[in-house]
């Protein structure tokens, strides 16, 4: 993956998410991640709308983008999206178990909270294709587990 893309992810804590529900409507939300190997993982309430359309969706959509604050242009906000395939991770298995000690590792007590909450799901998103754009014509496409290191057009 292209370092300055991984360098912006890994200075993230959370990333928007985009899902559509059974009737074609899209939602949007957002959640606290962790990546391991190159997968996202997120952990959320299944009261919310989005895990619900997560859990009945095979793919959603992603996005990392840079806060308002810190941009020198607010046309050209850095952002990096995927396509994601989604997999459910069952509690009670090592899969979980490791994750969630990451989840421990970056946020600290509070995944101990969630953790306890048993509506809480985890999820695990893999990229499929995206897109990284750093600026005016600065735009990388994604695919198969690797940037490509020539800007694309607008």
């Amino acid at each position: 993956m292209n370092t300055d893309a991984w360098e912006f992810i890994k200075s993230k804590k959370s990333l928007i998410i985009s899902t559509t529900d059974e009737n074609n409507l899209s939602h949007i939300s957002y959640a606290p991640f962790v990546e391991n190997e190159n997968k996202f993982y997120i952990f959320a309430s299944a009261m919310a709308k989005h895990s619900k359309t997560i859990l009945n969706s095979e793919t959603i959509s992603i996005l990392f983008i840079e806060d308002e604050k810190d941009c020198e242009n607010i046309f050209a906000r850095k952002r990096v999206t995927f396509d994601t395939k989604v997999n459910h991770i069952q509690r009670d298995t090592i899969s979980f178990r490791g994750v969630i000690s990451l989840f421990y590792e970056k946020f600290g007590e509070n995944a101990a909270i969630y953790e306890q909450l048993g509506d809480f799901q985890l999820f695990k998103l893999t990229p499929v294709s995206g897109r990284a754009v750093f600026g005016f014509g600065q735009a990388y496409n994604f695919k198969d587990g690797e940037f490509n290191n020539k800007s694309v057009g607008m």
